[in-house]
């Protein structure tokens, strides 16, 4: 594997924002850095997106201001998805090698470049990307990662999933799961996530249906050792999910839960204000 390679944009204290690439293997991985020129090289937020999207997707986007207002440096990343030098949402008209768990390996990527330049790292990951943070410090972990901040983070149950594939694709789950396993390296065509018909590699398609990787948060949140903040809105229907599974995590006392009043699934104008304020206060207790 390729070592790290800054193409744009070094995360130096010279760099105040703009476009940051790097290397990870074959693939050009692309961030957005904010760096207030009173924030110093003490503690910077590392921003993961939700499903599908980027780095520049309005809520993200909203997190980073309002962060960059409160003096804090930030750098929100676009993951590859399979895909080199991937910038914009991904659509469902080219083949989908997409992976749930390929985003482990890219945080990791990232921490890494950040912890050479900053002492502390906090993750943020909003949906998909709550998820996807919550399996990296199982996974990997870093001594530069100090807290995790989880917005309305991916909360799933089997039967859920199974019923609402089958009502949106009039498809059983089961069986396109029992056909991809049949056939690993093979693209299959199969409605996948908001594609009513995608072409997509039979690994991706269990990536993101299949028993593992994890992708339930609250059946994340009983393990994690680090401090975790989770926040989801009163108006996210997403989060009744997460409510009905909390009796799996409350002995956890490093794991807590601020619910928004009046906030969607993405915490928008000054829903995003009241969340970020709740993360700086919880950070500087």
């Amino acid at each position: 594997m390729k070592w790290l390679i800054v193409i744009l944009v070094a995360l130096s204290p010279a760099a105040m924002a703009g476009p940051v690439q790097i290397r990870l293997g074959e693939r050009v991985l692309n961030a957005d850095l904010r760096r207030p020129p009173q924030a110093d090289l003490q503690r910077i937020f590392l921003i993961v997106h939700g499903t599908w999207a980027h780095a520049g997707m309005e809520i993200i986007d909203q997190v980073q201001t309002l962060l960059e207002d409160a003096g804090e440096a930030s750098l929100a990343i676009t993951l590859s998805l399979g895909m080199d030098n991937r910038q914009g949402f991904l659509g469902c008209d080219a083949p989908v090698v997409a992976n749930h768990q390929q985003a482990v390996s890219e945080i990791d990527h990232w921490v890494k470049h950040l912890g050479s330049k900053w002492q502390q790292v906090v993750l943020i990951g909003h949906s998909r990307g709550g998820n996807q943070v919550a399996l990296y410090q199982l996974q990997k972990a870093s001594e530069k990662v100090s807290h995790l901040a989880l917005i309305a983070p991916m909360s799933e149950s089997a039967d859920d999933v199974s019923r609402a594939y089958r009502e949106k694709f009039n498809t059983e789950l089961a069986q396109v799961i029992k056909m991809a396993r049949q056939h690993p390296q093979r693209f299959i065509d199969a409605g996948l996530l908001s594609c009513l018909n995608a072409e997509v590699l039979a690994t991706s398609f269990l990536s993101y249906y299949s028993d593992q990787p994890n992708r339930n948060t609250p059946a994340l949140l009983p393990a994690m050792d680090l401090p975790t903040l989770v926040f989801q809105g009163s108006e996210d229907p997403l989060a009744k999910t997460y409510l009905s599974q909390s009796r799996l995590f409350p002995a956890n006392p490093i794991v807590e839960t601020i619910w928004i009043e009046g906030a969607d699934h993405f915490f928008r104008d000054l829903y995003a204000d009241e969340l970020v304020e709740h993360l700086l206060q919880w950070l500087d207790r």
